[in-house]
């Protein structure tokens, strides 16, 4: 039977796993995104005799060994609905929040009949909530960074004249640290924050890591070299790393604490001390395997490949 994998076809991480399954001889199934929102038939259907799930065809639950499940690439301002999105928003809004719900029912629907989904579909929009996963990992005795999300302006002023040195970020994640300064904390741009609330966090100076960690242990890890606060940001390179028994363990507990099968750890590693900034529900990995000479691609795939 075979193993399935939903998300787009151009995806690296889609390729790179699909690739190497096709090399080991499994039977892999791609429900490919790639055209969503578009004429793909996605349905799930209850009738007398139960729930059909429909991507593209009707999915048996008992003929698919395991699903492996990218980001379906639902975003409104870009792709098709990129025009669309300028003249009418909130319809196209609409549109793709209809066709996310009706494609991670669909994944649920297959989970709850035994399928395993990696990673859970309850865990699917992790990577937004970062104020919960920090505040997971301190109840489960993970190192983190003192960190304030927040909407309050005089709650931000409190924190950064707590902290010595503090940088801020989206909470939701899809935009850059940026380091807090004397402009970033001007009567105006501090009230901005109760339209925005923002994420404020101490700053850590060290080693920046991703772990990489499946099936509770890590099964790869990469130090980025970069000048920039955020390496996304600026120049950067990568190379393997053989990070402390400590940095693993917290890695492994992290993504267990949050119920990931697979996840990427990012750690900053100072001189006395770590702290965890997050643990990634769906990370990328081929650039990493490409340039650090890792083989994270591989290990997902032998660990989907041993439910067939």
């Amino acid at each position: 039977m075979p193993v399935a994998i939903l998300g787009r076809r151009e995806d690296r991480q889609v390729a790179a796993v699909s690739d190497r399954l096709a090399s080991a001889g499994v039977d892999t199934r791609l429900w490919d995104a790639e055209d969503w929102p578009g004429a793909t038939p996605l349905s799930v259907t209850q009738e007398a005799g139960g729930t059909t799930v429909t991507f593209g065809e009707p999915v048996d639950p008992d003929a698919i060994d395991a699903v492996y499940y990218r980001p379906l690439g639902l975003d409104p301002r870009t792709g098709s609905l990129g025009d669309a999105f300028e003249e009418r928003p909130h319809a196209v809004y609409n549109q793709i929040r209809e066709y996310r719900g009706l494609a991670l029912s669909g994944l649920r629907t297959l989970e709850d009949a035994g399928v395993p989904i990696v990673n859970p579909v309850s865990t699917a929009r992790l990577h937004t909530q970062k104020p919960y996963q920090l505040a997971t990992f301190a109840e489960a005795g993970v190192p983190v960074p003192e960190t304030l999300t927040t909407n309050d302006p005089a709650a931000a002023r409190a924190f950064i004249e707590r902290v010595d040195e503090a940088i801020y970020k989206p909470v939701g994640g899809g935009g850059h640290a940026r380091a807090v300064d004397e402009e970033t904390m001007t009567d105006e741009r501090v009230g901005r924050l109760q339209n925005s609330p923002v994420q404020f966090q101490e700053r850590l100076t060290g080693e920046t890591l991703r772990l990489f960690v499946l099936d509770g242990d890590v099964v790869a890890t990469v130090r980025v070299v970069s000048e920039a606060l955020d390496y996304r940001a600026g120049d950067h390179d990568v190379e393997r790393y053989d990070p402390q028994p400590a940095v693993a363990d917290a890695a492994v507990t992290a993504a267990e604490t949050l119920d990931l099968r697979f996840s990427g750890v990012d750690v900053i590693v100072e001189d006395d001390g770590f702290g965890v900034l997050e643990a990634n529900p769906s990370p990328m990995f081929a650039g990493f395997d490409e340039l650090a000479g890792t083989d994270v691609a591989g290990a997902l795939a032998e660990y989907l490949a041993s439910y067939t």
